[in-house]
């Protein structure tokens, strides 16, 4: 023991560079004499107290607490923060963090583990003698006396923080509240425990340490930094903003390393914009820049600079000059989508909506690989362009968006809702412009069809041309960069020694003429997966006439192997024909009331409804939509307070279908209540029936269910109760049988509801519990499936029950052919055809009188065959070939036994 105790002292000298050598003889001298009998926990002395508290703190617990830090240290480097968001306090709620931080933190538990369990000190020490102070009572009352105990199970809690293990923590927070009170620890973790709790979900039990916590005035000084961002992480979780922001200012003040203070600031700054106060947003975002932080950090401070003017008064103009700034920094060209979002929201806020809109689509257009930028930049330009209204140009930016942003974005449903509205809406008034324009080019004469074909041809080649212009000076400038690379280079001494062996992208003069050439010959591709895959530009986006544009449309259908600077490829499609011109009528006829519901019901845009349904009836003024556009008309005159126009439709409508339910609707203020009456009678007839047979009186019940299934007879719903009232009713009239036969008829006419499920689940009953009635089902089934012919090939069969061992059988029934039929070479299959029997099927007879002569002596001798197995347990039958076929298709045996018996034994 001595050995151990002089060697744990010279590990802990040696922990002590500042510590004089000549003192360590000495002390070794000292701890060898009193260890010797004060290293057991059981004692509680001065001496073996020192001890352990001098052994905790240097061997282990400090050990543990640099692995902690060391795990903190590299959480710290190793986060990536969502900056579209405000950023968390901590870093334990990260997946990525936990797993990189285990290892050190596995070893700081295990390193207080150790202090724990070997150096805990649980005995009480001996009391002195006299009167003792309200001290002395404190120390006999302890728990613990190793001062390392309580702040390992502390750095425990904290550890299992970081690994993600929220549960364990708050346990060890609860334990070390428990047994330490008015201990340092004690505080810590009652602020460790707000994180805990809200890290598992336990907001509530939060909110009641958060109270404790406001009155907690012995909170220990040098570590209130914990309580300070305790509390402003419980607010932060809650959407608090505002009360979180004195208590992340309390947390500034108290110096933090440096770090802590960047993102403290920052987060101070990102609540300070939710909650409107731009000014002292931006001014806090300053100050982040300024302390040299991350690059990353750094850009999106100068970024949310812009975003918080949004909500303050601070000027604009250093803010953009900033910002463009950051546009020629060669660093930030990944980041120029969010530097133009920015600058698009500064000069939204100054009323300069053009220029805003220009910086959103820049921001749409270069964003690259940030889909959550691309997304919120097309998310805004949707909403600009849906409030206009332009609805086309809104259905594209909504579309990229709902692609681009996550489920979690809020309010996603709504957008994907909204998207899927405006897309339906877009299709609609692609089919309107398209049927519209070939139906005007029909209707013209061949001459003038001729003169529009031509033009779009023309324009077409124009547009070659230009490509053609275009490319050629793609390539003049190549050449041009590729002759100044040769000067330079011939002046240098070659392209190995200009370049230093460079890579390719490292090396500015290669990239100066490789990407003229890429770009001449790829045109602009994105950074992604089979960027040379892009789909040719349709004539629609060429085209700016609206019949023209749906004529290409049209063509491109089909066009891939027709010129399409031939006439033939644009006049396939227009409808030329009696037939086909019907056809586009009721295409157009249709989109229009389409886009009509969709301006009605989804968008809420009144006027363009109304405005889709007066075209549609000065279009069609008699067909199908007419009455509907009548009753909406009416309906959306009143919602646009114009009653005059109002009343006219309703007079439409009454007049000339006065009968139909949309003008009873608005002629008739009874017809809502006669409607409902009508449908209380019905049902007031179904509870008079089923009051019948409540009071067990059924002949009424079966005549009333025969009259109701006459007077509803477009009632499925009502229909089938009914029944099931008759076939109760039946039951109890002529027995169980007929029952059946009611309840059949149920399940076959009303398949899938919920009565023809009951009516199964009592068949299903009384199968179990009448077996007589599940035979004769049987039996009519082997009636209709299967046939009497003697005159065909036979088989034999011994039908098994399940529960009984085949294998046996099976042994015994070859043994047996092999003593008796040895010289007719009969095969045994086995088949599992259903789950109430199994079959031994013998082949190998030439005709009916073989088999039968086989099954007569089988039975006769089949106790051989089956020895104890009891007879009511198999079967021993012949079976027809095109009979054996239809038993295993139908998967049922019992049916042939019961027909075997009424036709070969009977």
């Amino acid at each position: 023991m001595t050995a151990k105790v002089v060697s744990i002292v010279r590990k802990t000298i040696d922990t002590l560079p500042h510590f004089r050598r000549s003192h360590t003889w000495f002390l070794l001298l000292l701890v060898t004499g009193t260890c010797i009998t004060s290293c057991s926990v059981e004692k509680n002395t001065a001496a073996t107290r020192n001890f352990h508290n001098l052994t905790s703190h240097y061997n282990i617990f400090f050990n543990a607490s640099e692995s902690f830090k060391e795990g903190l240290m590299r959480a710290e480097e190793s986060i990536e923060d969502d900056f579209t968001s405000i950023l968390p306090l901590f870093y334990y709620d990260d997946e990525a963090i936990q797993q990189s931080v285990s290892p050190q933190m596995k070893r700081a538990i295990d390193k207080c583990t150790k202090v724990i369990t070997f150096h805990s000190i649980k005995a009480k020490p001996k009391v002195k003698s006299g009167r003792q102070t309200e001290k002395d009572k404190a120390f006999y009352d302890k728990n613990e006396y190793n001062k390392w105990v309580d702040d390992s199970y502390l750095l425990i809690g904290k550890a299992y923080m970081y690994q993600g293990e929220f549960f364990m923590a708050a346990e060890t927070f609860n334990h070390v509240i428990r047994n330490f009170a008015g201990e340092d620890s004690y505080y810590l973790a009652l602020a460790w425990l707000v994180r805990a709790y809200i890290m598992i979900g336990a907001m509530d039990e939060a909110e009641g340490i958060v109270i404790q916590l406001n009155d907690a005035e012995e909170f220990p000084e040098k570590e209130v930094v914990e309580l300070y961002t305790s509390m402003a992480d419980y607010h932060m979780q809650r959407e608090e903003y505002d009360l979180a922001i004195p208590w992340l200012k309390k947390a500034l003040e108290t110096r933090p390393k440096k770090s802590r203070r960047i993102r403290y600031r920052y987060i101070l700054a990102q609540l300070q914009k939710e909650v409107g106060d731009g000014e002292a947003s931006v001014r806090n975002y300053r100050k982040v820049v300024r302390m040299n932080p991350p690059y990353v950090m750094s850009f999106n401070a100068k970024v949310s600079m812009a975003e918080a003017f949004q909500s303050g008064s601070t000027g604009s103009s250093e803010i953009i000059k900033l910002l463009n700034k950051m546009l020629k920094d060669s660093k930030n060209r990944e980041f120029r989508d969010q530097i133009y979002y920015a600058l698009g929201n500064i000069f939204m806020e100054r009323g300069e909506r053009e220029k805003a809109i220009d910086y959103y689509h820049l921001s749409a257009s270069t964003s690259m690989q940030n889909n959550y930028q691309k997304g919120l930049s097309s998310l805004t330009l949707a909403e600009i362009y849906y409030n206009e209204p332009r609805y086309n140009l809104s259905a594209a930016y909504y579309d990229t968006a709902v692609t681009m942003l996550q489920d979690d974005y809020p309010n996603y449903k709504t957008l994907a809702i909204r998207s899927s509205s405006l897309n339906n809406l877009v299709r609609n008034i692609d089919v309107f412009e398209l049927q519209d324009s070939v139906q005007r080019l029909a209707g013209m004469t061949d001459s003038e069809r001729f003169a529009v074909i031509d033009g779009i041809i023309n324009q077409i080649r124009e547009e070659e041309q230009e490509a053609q212009r275009r490319e050629q000076e793609a390539r003049q400038d190549l050449q041009f960069a590729r002759s100044g690379l040769y000067d330079n280079q011939q002046g240098s001494g070659g392209y190995s020694q200009q370049s230093g062996g460079q890579w390719y992208f490292y090396n500015l003069n290669a990239k100066s003429f490789g990407q003229p050439e890429f770009r001449m010959k790829w045109g602009e591709r994105e950074l992604e997966d089979n960027w040379r895959r892009s789909n040719k530009q349709s004539m629609a986006a060429l085209l700016e006439e609206e019949g023209e544009e749906a004529l290409a449309e049209l063509a491109g259908a089909e066009g891939e192997l027709i010129d399409n600077k031939s006439r033939e490829y644009y006049l396939r499609n227009i409808p030329l024909s009696d037939s086909s011109m019907a056809i586009s009528h009721l295409k157009l006829e249709e989109a229009l009331y389409n886009m009509a519901m969709i301006y009605r019901e989804d968008l809420l845009d009144y006027e363009k409804a109304i405005e889709s349904l007066e075209e549609l009836i000065s279009r069609y003024p008699d067909h199908d939509y007419t009455m509907p556009s009548y009753y909406y008309l009416h309906e959306l005159y009143n919602s646009v307070q114009q009653p005059s126009k109002a009343a006219y439709y309703k007079e439409q409508l009454s007049r000339k279908y006065p009968d139909s339910h949309m003008a009873m609707l608005l002629t008739n203020p009874d017809y809502i209540r006669e409607l409902e009456e009508e449908e209380n009678k019905d049902e007031r007839f179904y509870e008079e029936v089923y009051e019948d047979y409540k009071n067990e009186r059924y002949s009424q019940v079966i005549r009333k269910s025969a009259q109701g299934m006459e007077k509803f007879e477009d009632d499925s719903d009502m229909k089938a109760r009914l029944s099931y009232l008759r076939a109760m009713s039946v039951g109890a009239v002529s027995g169980k049988e007929a029952m059946k036969t009611e309840l059949d008829s149920i399940v076959a006419h009303y398949p899938g509801t919920e009565i023809a499920s009951e009516a199964q689940q009592i068949i299903d009953y009384m199968y179990v519990a009448f077996p007589v009635i599940k035979e004769a089902d049987q039996i009519r089934t082997a009636v209709q499936l299967y046939s009497y012919d003697p005159d065909t090939g036979h088989r034999f069969l011994l039908a098994l029950k399940k529960s009984e061992n085949l294998n046996l059988v099976n042994f015994n029934l070859l043994n047996y052919n092999l003593d008796n039929f040895n010289e007719y070479d009969l095969e045994i299959e086995i088949k599992k055809p259903g789950v109430d029997y199994n079959l031994l099927v013998v082949e190998g007879f030439s005709g009916y009188e073989g088999v039968a002569r086989y099954t007569d002596r089988v039975r006769s001798e089949i106790i051989e065959i089956m020895g104890e197995i009891p007879p009511d347990a198999y079967e021993v039958v012949m079976i027809s070939d095109e009979n054996y076929e239809k038993l295993l298709e139908a998967k049922e045996v019992k049916p042939y036994l019961l027909f075997y018996k009424n036709n070969y034994i009977e």
